[in-house]
């Protein structure tokens, strides 16, 4: 954990704060245990429960904890956006794209367990979110009921190995539950059954839709499945999206995968420049208006 934490690129220039957190959360779960309300994404509040394991991330990890998915989504994210939110648990991907597709937009937070719906829809309404949608529902291909159980950081369907309390979940596919609109970006965390929510939403994918999508593809969760990564791959392959990895210092997506880690970014070929062009148009807000000036002045100058 540590070396995590040292390691982390939300913590460069923050390490001494980023283990003084972690000491301060370690000490508050065993001596106080009490929930509370943590302040994230500048101005909203997520209850930390002294059994998540989400507020550790969010503590551990300078507020970003999946460091590379949450940077692109801020910068690619826009007001009046629809974001799906597939394994959505305590809201921690929910209330960023909430945040930052405004009221005006939509988000779908879909999450199969009864636990972490209640803490969802708590989270939701404590910040007022009414662009966002909470389904107590599991994406999958085929409809139905399935079994889940809670395992570790979230919960997953029940396979013979799996013990526990299980509760049983509806699975929907998401083709047949979202509202007929545009949709910028999605993400799929679902403990192996990422295959299976992506087959749910074939209709959306053969029309780009959204060009975005970020995938947590673990190889031994995903065979419990019957797929593996490579299956994925080559799946989204015939469907027009390629994997890419996100680059947060350059500001750019790179074709491949990268070399460690589960994370991974499905783009459609056929509007990767529409993504690409928002990056570029995030990238000119940040250098701020003398460089655009700058870049402006160079492109008549060299017009002529």
């Amino acid at each position: 954990m540590l070396r995590l934490i040292w390691n982390h690129p939300a913590n460069r220039g923050h390490r001494p704060g980023a283990y003084a957190r972690m000491t301060l959360w370690q000490a508050h779960k065993r001596l106080v245990a009490r929930p509370f309300d943590l302040k994230v994404y500048d101005d909203m509040r997520f209850r930390a429960h002294p059994d998540s394991t989400q507020v550790g991330r969010l503590l551990y990890y300078g507020g970003l904890p999946d460091f590379e998915a949450m940077t692109f989504m801020k910068r690619y994210l826009r007001p009046g956006d629809g974001f799906i939110d597939g394994g959505a648990n305590e809201g921690i991907f929910t209330l960023l794209a909430a945040k930052l597709v405004s009221p005006r937009g939509e988000v779908h937070a879909f999450e199969a367990h009864p636990v972490y719906v209640k803490r969802l829809r708590a989270n939701v309404e404590k910040n007022r979110l009414s662009c966002v949608s909470v389904h107590e529902l599991a994406v999958g291909e085929t409809p139905g009921t399935l079994p889940f159980v809670l395992r570790g950081t979230g919960s997953r369907i029940r396979t013979p190995e799996d013990v526990g309390e299980v509760v049983s979940a509806r699975v929907v596919r998401i083709d047949e539950t979202l509202p007929d609109r545009s949709w910028a970006m999605g993400k799929l965390d679902i403990e192996g059954a990422e295959h299976r929510g992506l087959r749910g939403a074939e209709k959306l994918l053969s029309r780009a839709e959204p060009p975005v999508w970020f995938l947590e593809l673990v190889d031994p969760f995903l065979a419990r499945f019957g797929s593996s990564v490579h299956e994925v791959r080559q799946w989204l392959g015939d469907h027009g999206y390629d994997f890419m990895y996100y680059e947060p210092r350059m500001n750019r997506l790179v074709p491949g995968r990268p070399a460690s880690g589960p994370d991974v970014f499905a783009v459609s070929r056929e509007r990767l420049a529409e993504v690409e062009a928002r990056l570029r148009e995030s990238r000119e807000r940040q250098a701020g208006p003398s460089t655009s000036r700058a870049s402006r002045h160079g492109a008549r100058k060299a017009a002529r």
